[in-house]
């Protein structure tokens, strides 16, 4: 992850930021009124003292987009990145990328009132040579750059599926932020984060401590659900559910952030939150446990309507439970297509071959066999042969996580599914039930490896 740092107006300042985790500064020029704005030799003198103390690396932020003023301010400066963050249009753009074709330039989407204001122009930007873009918020009254209004996470979130080029993200990044832009931290061009105000003390001054402390909470977010079960150690979606299908209290008096860390000590990769009302969950174990951990989450309830989707992602989803056998076979597949569109990897739990059949991007999905019957509220015995039976008609799917869930009670019988192909399990009773649950995990830790 790249840091960016904004608003450098002195050699002093340059000098302290080349002791702190900074990758690149911005020196503005060409931005009148601007409280950081340069003189041209400004400019051309603090690149280079930013050079010659090792870094880091200068950015020229501008409003310009006069090619030929560029070109003077890139001659004078000899600075390799140019910061285009007024309201370029793509043939202002393309001539910019013809005027300095060896320049890296980074384009400026301004975030006003819930949406991107260039929404519209972002495959235009990408054709006409923008290499990065910036996310950055606008003030109320109009004003860019530097602003401290914190960026809109759902603004942003809405056009990643158009983006094909890097991007930062700015607007008043902070420690607590972080959370807020975890699906965008999770995108694979994700490149960093922009600060100005937030790496300052009240005073105005530069922080490296607070400069640090932004950096570790907006590193790029953990993979999603089926990558995260890949490579573990232990492939296990450790659950929260507060109540067996029984009624019995499987919490016991424990709270939800205390079971989070417990799971986290014992290596879960990722988490399951039921919040179905059968079971005792709700959207606040939810909120919960999202505020505790950046694991991925799978949520567990009855999905029916595309709105669920958007609420649970909005919640801190990573992955949502889609049951085959109680969802008609039209509304699973538009299900999933939607989950997928929401940046949620769709856990299709199925208990016969024959639902397969609806279970659309399969490869884009995490598939799974549940050992009980949903159908009967799980209340039933459960049939670990199931998966057994299941296996090679999930694996032809080409889900890349073949995955079974429910019923599996001792660190054996999940070794042995393990060994039999699965690449996932989802235990949850099984786990809070258990007097040590570190024990657990290292039991099956043992047995999986003397299966291999």
């Amino acid at each position: 992850m790249r840091l960016k740092v904004c608003g450098v107006t002195g050699e002093d300042q340059l000098r302290l930021l080349a002791g702190a985790p900074v990758d690149l500064v911005g020196l503005w020029y060409g931005v009148p009124g601007g409280p950081a704005d340069l003189q041209l030799a400004e400019l051309a003198h603090l690149a280079a003292v930013a050079r010659a103390v090792g870094g880091p690396e200068p950015v020229l932020v501008t409003l310009l987009s006069d090619p030929a003023a560029l070109c003077a301010a890139v001659a004078a400066s000899g600075v390799s990145r140019v910061q285009l963050h007024g309201y370029t249009t793509p043939a202002q753009l393309r001539a910019v990328r013809a005027a300095l074709p060896e320049a890296e330039l980074l384009k400026v989407l301004h975030v006003r009132q819930g949406r991107v204001v260039e929404s519209a122009l972002l495959e235009a930007y990408q054709r006409a040579g923008a290499d990065v873009f910036l996310f950055d918020s606008v003030g109320e009254d109009g004003r860019i750059g530097s602003t401290g209004i914190p960026l809109d996470a759902s603004a942003v979130e809405a056009v990643l599926p158009r983006i094909d080029r890097p991007f930062l993200l700015a607007g008043g990044v902070s420690v607590a932020g972080a959370r807020a832009h975890r699906a965008a931290r999770q995108h694979p061009r994700f490149l960093g984060i922009d600060l100005d105000s937030g790496a300052r003390t009240p005073d105005g001054a530069f922080h490296p401590g607070l400069i640090r402390e932004i950096r570790a909470a907006w590193q790029p977010a953990p993979p999603g659900l089926a990558a995260a079960l890949s490579c573990a150690r232990l492939p296990v979606v450790m659950e929260l559910k507060a109540r067996s299908a029984h009624g019995q209290d499987l919490f016991r008096g424990r709270s939800a952030t205390r079971l989070v860390a417990e799971y986290t000590r014992a290596g879960a990769p990722a988490l399951s939150v039921v919040t179905g009302e059968w079971f005792g969950g709700s959207a606040a174990l939810l909120e919960e446990v999202a505020g505790a951990t950046e694991l991925p989450i799978l949520v567990k309830d009855f999905f029916t309507k595309e709105r669920q989707l958007a609420t649970a992602r909005a919640a801190g989803a990573a992955a949502v439970l889609l049951t085959a056998s109680v969802l008609p076979r039209t509304v699973l597949p538009r299900l999933i297509t939607a989950a997928l569109a929401l940046g949620l990897t769709p856990f299709v739990e199925i208990t016969e071959e024959a639902e397969l059949a609806a279970v659309v991007h399969p490869q884009a999905c995490v598939i799974a066999v549940n050992n009980k019957d949903i159908r009967q509220r799980e209340q039933g015995r459960a049939d670990l042969t199931r998966s057994l039976r299941l296996l090679p008609a999930v694996t032809a799917t080409g889900t890349p996580v073949p995955v079974s869930a429910s019923g599996i009670e001792t660190p054996q019988q999940a070794a042995a599914l393990l060994a039999a192909g699965y690449r996932g399990l989802l235990i949850g009773t099984g786990l809070l039930g258990s007097v040590d649950l570190d024990s657990w995990s290292a039991t099956l830790a043992r047995e999986s490896e003397l299966a291999r």
